[in-house]
């Protein structure tokens, strides 16, 4: 079996466990007088998003990478739309969205992590005997996304910005950036980032709350002991589908942000252990279509959508746990909303792409049927770069 066969079934059965709990979250909201159309809402997107899986995991990926450029500059645009009064909507204090009407909007800081891995992958695949050095390989680059994490900052949406900031320089790690390039800059910019924690109040707030939830637990320590309520209620096994307690009103944003707290309550440890294990084997099934991809701009735009996937569900899970401080990331394929799930299915439709591609080659370098010595000999140079990249790395290399 494929390893995209693999990353399909993984996604359904995530898929699966997030049409139960955001039904059963929805139902709270009925019972009580409201629509409780989020369910409803939620399969629209499903399917929406299965059907630009489907367009994408046949659509040669290659054309993302001519496209690459003007894909960015869509994202830029819309990303800037979003904080002009009118067409921003405000919600929860931040402008993040742009919507059609009560069921349709988009939130272009979701595409703008698929337009960066695109640009990136595009950008090393370009300019791969260049990236340890300064200027072609760090500088303008990082130009790009530091415009990016500016604008997403100026929503405001701290963690999105520093999420996209840390995906593109993994991956231009990974390219050949030279390591001591990005620390520099990361110690150069301690003084920014200290500024943008404690000399915001609410930012600072969430990060006393994360020290201390219980000095204000009806407050800014809120979330976080409703969501260790409801994990501890889980148990084993659970309380059973739809069995959830802090779904009614006590645990905001349930559905969303939240929902893994709402699978721990309703599914027990087990099912905690189940979606851990389920993301698991999608990094795992990723990285495997990563090692076998034919050509450098494949490897790498499925390494970003792998390592985006990884650290969403890293970051989230940490969040409702109590790991780190409270920070809105969706969990991927499991959280409601439009968005983060329609460009997440894309994403998944690229990476079968390049795993569809891929299976048409040997990634041992012998011939292909078919395959001229001079493509064979191509190919085995693709191989030898990727070997590089790996290389470099599992040491480290500061070159």
């Amino acid at each position: 079996m494929k390893p995209w066969h693999f990353v399909i079934y993984i996604v359904v059965i995530l898929l699966g466990f997030s049409i139960v709990t955001v039904y059963s979250t929805d139902m709270t909201t009925a019972v009580s007088g409201g629509n409780g159309y989020q369910s409803m809402k939620h399969l629209l997107w499903i399917l929406i998003g299965s059907l630009l899986l489907v367009t994408m995991s046949i659509v040669d990926y290659h054309y993302l990478q001519k496209l690459s450029v003007p894909i960015l500059v869509i994202s830029f645009v819309l990303l800037s739309l979003v904080l002009v009064p009118g067409i921003g909507t405000v919600a929860n204090g931040a402008r993040r969205w742009i919507r059609f009407n009560h069921v349709f909007g988009i939130q272009p800081s979701e595409l703008m992590k698929l337009a960066v891995i695109i640009f990136i992958s595009s950008y090393i695949a370009k300019n791969q005997s260049r990236m340890s050095e300064f200027k072609r390989g760090f500088l303008i680059p990082l130009g790009v996304i530091g415009v990016i994490s500016a604008l997403v900052l100026m929503e405001p949406d701290f963690g999105t910005a520093a999420f996209i900031a840390i995906l593109s320089l993994i991956m231009l790690i990974v390219g050949g950036t030279r390591i001591i390039f990005v620390c520099f800059t990361a110690i150069a910019f301690v003084p920014f980032i200290h500024k943008m924690i404690f000399e915001v109040s609410y930012r600072k707030d969430r990060l006393m709350a994360f020290l201390d939830p219980w000095k204000d637990p009806s407050g800014t320590g809120y979330h976080i002991i409703q969501s260790w309520i409801a994990l501890g209620s889980g148990g084993l096994t659970g309380l059973g589908i739809g069995g959830s307690k802090q779904k009614l009103f006590f645990l905001p944003e349930s559905n969303s942000d939240f929902i893994f707290t709402i699978l721990g309550e309703e599914f027990g440890f087990l099912g905690v252990i189940a979606i851990i294990t389920l993301f698991l084997l999608l990094l795992w099934q990723g990285l495997r279509i990563v090692h076998r991809a034919k050509d450098v701009f494949g490897f790498f735009v499925g390494l970003g959508i792998t390592v985006m996937f990884g650290l969403q569900a890293v970051i989230n899970i940490a969040v409702v746990s109590g790991i780190v401080p409270t920070k809105g990331i969706p969990l991927p394929f499991l959280s409601s909303g439009g968005s983060s799930l329609l460009f997440s299915l894309m994403g998944i439709g690229i990476l079968v792409n390049v795993s569809r591609q891929s299976a048409a080659g040997d990634p041992s370098g012998l011939p292909v049927a078919g395959e001229t010595v001079e493509d064979t000999m191509g190919r085995l140079l693709l191989v030898r770069i990727w070997q590089k990249i790996t290389t470099s790395v599992a040491g480290f290399s500061w070159r």
